[in-house]
């Protein structure tokens, strides 16, 4: 998150918000890696609310 210290939907939004989590684009279980690239920093908030639309695992 050194790198990516905004949560980066609420940046989409106009929004500056420090990410406390990392989320995985392509879940782990569906082949998803720990690369950079399936990674993106988020807040509390939007994490939840990716997964209440059942995306990604973490």
């Amino acid at each position: 998150m050194a790198g990516h210290p905004l949560c980066e939907c609420c940046k989409e939004r106009g929004r500056y918000v420090l990410a406390t989590l990392v989320h995985h684009i392509r879940p782990l279980a569906d082949g998803g890696t720990h690369d950079t690239e399936n990674l993106m920093s988020l807040c509390v908030s939007c994490h939840e609310r990716i997964h209440q639309r059942g995306r990604g695992d973490q």
